[in-house]
């Protein structure tokens, strides 16, 4: 008779299935070709240098894709990368976010601001802190409601995920040639918080980030 020599491990309900060899301890670095190419371009926030381990992942659903989140962070700064895939698992891009600004609303008629009909998010323009404008790249017309989704983020494989739900919206602005940089502002509820997030990025190619 033949015994089974390890523990079979075991994930949470609904850990989301993840695209190629992504995974919780992960290494993510971005190709230096993908950094050239934005170089000089005045990126809000420069790209993330070096390796990175992915602390957290996440999945939702999103305009009918599988989304899914690698949460990593380099000294003090913050990133996500966005993984959008088709429903038969077609990897198409990459979105490299890192966090610009949080923002806690302190009253109710500071949350209408953000979120009231014609509010921050879902106006058609978004002029940032960083004294850019960007153009809103979803829904249509003066003002579009904004997108709501609701996000597991697991940070073991066999425990319950951080339950967040987002009210979104993305903007983005030329940067040069075919570039362009992107702002997600995001009003999320998580436990215990309720806040705004700016989150500046980029899209990217599968082949502009390996992981190991």
């Amino acid at each position: 008779m033949f015994w089974k020599s390890s523990k079979e491990t075991t994930t949470y309900p609904g850990f989301p299935k993840l695209p190629g060899t992504l995974r919780i301890g992960a290494i993510l670095a971005v190709e230096p070709g993908e950094a050239l190419r934005y170089e000089g371009l005045n990126l809000t926030l420069p790209l993330p240098p070096g390796e990175m381990v992915v602390e957290a992942v996440s999945g939702m659903e999103l305009f009918g894709l599988t989304v899914s989140r690698a949460y990593v962070k380099t000294d003090e700064r913050q990133f996500l990368f966005q993984f959008q895939q088709q429903k038969d698992g077609t990897l198409l891009d990459v979105n490299c976010f890192q966090v610009y600004q949080e923002i806690y609303p302190a009253s109710e008629s500071d949350w209408e601001t953000w979120l009231g009909e014609g509010g921050l998010i879902g106006g058609k323009d978004l002029n940032a802190p960083n004294g850019a404008t960007y153009s809103r790249d979803w829904g249509d017309g003066a003002y579009s409601e904004p997108v709501e989704a609701e996000e597991r983020i697991f940070t073991a494989p066999d425990a319950a995920p951080i339950v967040v739900n987002h009210k979104m919206m993305l903007y983005s602005r030329e940067l040069g040639g075919d570039a362009q940089e992107y702002m997600l502002v995001s009003a999320d509820e998580e436990p215990g918080q309720a806040l705004v997030r700016c989150l500046a990025g980029v899209v990217m190619t599968p082949q502009a980030l390996k992981i190991y």
